[in-house]
């Protein structure tokens, strides 16, 4: 966290919806808003500059889509944390967005009553998931979920930190074993379960609490 407060950039291209955010978030002790930008490009340059922690993305932005902001900073800005705040509820954009490299998912129609919670959780290293999606998105993977196949207690502890977003290398720092370990666990528990992905992945940890959302 940068100095004492949680900064958050803001991006959606609706000025009262941003300006009723920063009101909201402003009434926090813990949280000062860092600025705000109508379109992608503005906002990735922004958060290029390293000037805050979170930024709060809508998916649907001008000139270049959230999606895509998200996926430039994942690499450009690893330390960032993405939450998006968007009007999409399926399953498709929710996987496109956790691919992408965000911690959170919100729906706008909940921004108000979720996005306190979503921030604090999300910089404590959690992802989080709007409470009207979550079992929406658990039900569908559940379908796909193979109960027999237990994993083994250190393949949980690596599952725990590949779904909080931990590299293999940090994973490997942590438990101090090599990264050709990580990578052989990680091999085992996506072919266990069948993900075909880190999202499917995610939603297998948050549904067998593994990991909070």
């Amino acid at each position: 966290m940068m100095g004492n407060k949680i900064k958050i950039f803001l991006a959606d291209d609706h000025k009262m919806f941003r300006e009723s955010l920063e009101i909201l978030l402003s009434q926090e002790d813990d949280i000062e808003v860092a600025g705000q930008a109508d379109d992608g490009i503005e906002a990735e340059l922004f958060c290029l500059q390293k000037k805050a922690d979170i930024l709060l993305l809508d998916i649907s932005m001008p000139r270049k889509s959230g999606l895509d902001v998200c996926k430039n900073l994942k690499y450009s800005c690893p330390e960032l944390k993405v939450i998006f705040l968007t009007m999409h509820k399926n399953e498709e954009m929710l996987a496109e967005a956790f691919n992408n490299g965000a911690k959170g998912y919100v729906l706008k129609e909940n921004a108000f009553e979720e996005l306190i919670t979503a921030v604090r959780k999300v910089m404590d290293g959690k992802i989080y998931i709007s409470s009207v999606l979550a079992p929406v998105m658990l039900n569908g993977f559940l379908e796909n979920e193979k109960s027999n196949k237990e994993l083994s207690g250190r393949e949980r502890e690596v599952l725990k930190l590949l779904a909080e977003g931990f590299s293999n290398k940090e994973i490997a720092d942590f438990l101090m074993i090599s990264v050709k370990t990580v990578e052989t666990h990680r091999a085992n528990i996506m072919r266990k379960h069948n993900f075909k992905n880190v999202t499917e992945l995610v939603l297998y940890a948050a549904r067998n609490h593994i990991i909070e959302i």
